[in-house]
């Protein structure tokens, strides 16, 4: 079991920039990476309840602390990226693309009481009338 932990916090720790990606020398920050392998063991958590030993709970629960508080600490860090790492939606919550549909249906079913009355044509103004329009209805503009 240490080993899966290592195996899942080790990809956690180069996304958060602690360590640097093999063959690198500078440590980059991929929040994605890192969340992806915070959640992984967040998962192996949930999975194994009650059934591992004492130790290996412990592991299992340190090592996660660690990667969440780093996380945190590294999104207060760098605001920027925060929005592009958003978490991505889960199987319980609609995806966008379910959002904007419903949101486009609530917009057409629209309560009859609040869509205005046309107006009648006598209650109607005359649109202003353009520049292009007199040219056209007295022809060309000549020069003088």
């Amino acid at each position: 079991m240490g080993e899966l932990i290592t195996m899942c916090s080790t990809p956690a720790m180069i996304g958060l920039g602690i360590v640097p990606a093999p063959g690198q020398e500078e440590p980059e920050v991929d929040l994605h990476l890192a969340r992806h392998f915070i959640d992984l063991l967040a998962i192996l958590d949930e999975k194994t309840a009650g059934q591992l030993d004492e130790a290996e709970q412990k592991g299992l629960d340190q090592a996660l602390h660690e990667l969440r508080m780093a996380c945190v600490q590294m999104q207060q860090a760098t605001p920027e990226q925060d929005d592009a790492a958003a978490d991505p939606p889960s199987a319980d919550t609609p995806d966008e693309e379910d959002e904007s549909e419903s949101d486009a249906e609530d917009e057409m079913e629209t309560d009859p009481a609040e869509t205005p009355e046309p107006q009648a044509a006598d209650d109607q103004e005359p649109p202003a009338e353009t520049p292009a329009d007199s040219e056209t209805a007295e022809g060309p503009a000549e020069d003088g």
